[in-house]
């Protein structure tokens, strides 16, 4: 009994934090443990919803607007995820409305799936990072900005292009912005909708920009971010795509690409790559990312042809202080026949070339991610570039995650048999247990997997 009488004599505060490192169906089970412990967990500030897979108190919108009804303490986190749910516009409507009502809101998250619901999205005055994927966003007439916003993440949202622009003008503090488009409208939209909208970035502390092209027409502009250090360009070009659309979304790329050419990370998925294949890139890029130090490229790899084999040349040769390139690589999905349009040159094929002034004097290490040894088969013909120009590579790491097949001991033994250009060059093969097998030319290479 003592050691409950010292529990119970614990500050008010004090019993909610350990509250708060508990799951919220156990946070209310505490409640019948004594009367000061009755209505302690409303006064909770961080909630993690799925009303997909409901589980415990809460298991439906009506569970929800109960319990946020309840809570008597201002909510600081509040997580909501929804896919399955119906009448999504109104019941998503209805929480943002309560916890507008209890104040201090610093993060929001809210995914929904299936049709878009469209809300009005209050205005909190402490939100610091907003989350929503799948919402048709409506901001109110009076809308002057998140003050305190920090990080923005809208993903296959539909938005028009006066409300984008508000608020991202609205957020002088943005760090952080990753932005996806479902539908982007103007005003006055026109019916074919030819003309692309533009969405405009002026924010002096941004560090971190994540773009997706997509068949959203959209063309975004950097007016000052002197802060921005790293951004992922990504394209969610669907397989069914014609020549014309490719190219659209290509020569966009291209024209972003000016805005961003001080940073020092890029990130680039294959589908932009496959994208700005379709446009004249070599004679096209005027741009020289001269502070790049990283290049990671990213996605499935299923379209590597002759043109794309130039996109990359070319890339490359615009970043002459690249020091790390990564390459994170899975199959791409099932139905996608991919296998014509694979360009495997044969290994006597690559040659020393010039005109690579990173490869010459900065390039050190090189990490390759792949699902399977599959995949890395399609990779050859980059794994065998860099190792015949890389005048100072020091590592090549290519991880892999092992699918229960054997090793490919003879691709492995092929690969480390290629000709390097640095004399230090170590090639490392990792497999998901970190179990590594060092291999230089003339080294015996054995399964990773024992």
């Amino acid at each position: 009994m003592a050691g409950a009488d010292r529990i119970s004599a614990l500050p008010e505060e004090t019993k909610v934090f350990i509250l708060s490192l508990l799951s919220f169906t156990d946070a209310v089970r505490t409640s019948v443990l004594s009367r000061s412990w009755r209505y302690l967990w409303t006064f909770l500030q961080h909630f993690n919803f799925d009303l997909d897979f409901g589980e415990g108190p809460v298991c439906s919108t009506e569970d929800l607007g109960r319990l946020l009804s309840s809570l008597r303490g201002p909510i600081f986190h509040f997580s909501l995820q929804c896919f399955l749910l119906a009448h999504q516009s109104s019941c998503v409507q209805h929480f943002l409305d309560l916890l507008f009502q209890k104040d201090g809101l610093g993060n929001l998250c809210v995914h929904c799936g299936g049709t878009v619901p469209q809300v009005l999205l209050p205005s909190f005055r402490l939100l610091k990072d907003l989350d929503l994927q799948w919402i048709d966003i409506i901001l109110p007439d009076d809308f002057a900005g998140f003050e305190q916003l920090t990080s923005l993440k809208l993903h296959s949202v539909c938005i028009s292009q006066t409300d984008m622009q508000s608020l991202i003008d609205g957020s002088k503090k943005l760090m952080s912005i990753e932005l996806s488009f479902e539908r982007l409208f103007t005003s006055q939209e026109d019916a074919a909708g030819e003309q692309p909208c533009s969405v405009i970035i002026n924010c002096p502390l941004l560090k971190y920009l994540r773009f997706d092209f997509g068949e959203v027409k959209v063309e975004p502009q950097i007016i000052s971010a002197p802060c921005l250090e790293n951004v992922y360009v990504s394209a969610s070009a669907d397989y069914d795509f014609t020549r014309e659309e490719f190219a659209r979304v290509g020569a966009a790329a291209l024209k972003f690409m000016p805005d961003i050419a001080h940073v020092w990370h890029l990130s680039l998925n294959f589908e932009v790559l496959m994208c700005l294949s379709k446009v004249d890139v070599p004679r096209t890029l005027r741009v020289h990312f001269r502070q790049l130090q990283c290049l990671k490229l990213i996605g499935p790899m299923y379209y590597v042809d002759e043109r794309m084999f130039q996109v990359l040349h070319c890339l490359i040769r615009s970043m002459p202080f690249l020091e790390n390139l990564e390459l994170q690589c899975h199959e791409p999905p099932e139905y996608v026949d991919y296998a014509h349009n694979l360009h495997r040159r044969p290994l006597n094929e690559y040659k020393k070339e010039d005109g690579y002034l990173c490869l010459d004097q900065t390039v050190r290490r090189v990490a390759i991610s792949v699902e399977n040894l599959r995949v890395l088969k399609d990779l050859m013909w980059m794994i065998n570039f860099i190792l015949l120009n890389a005048n100072f590579l020091e590592v090549m790491k290519i991880t892999y995650y092992n699918d229960e097949s054997k090793v490919e001991s003879r691709m492995l033994k092929e690969l480390c048999a290629v000709e390097k250009a640095s004399t230090d060059a170590r090639v490392v093969f990792v497999n998901m247990d970190d179990v590594s097998v060092m291999a230089n030319e003339g080294d015996e290479v054995e399964s990773a997997n024992g």
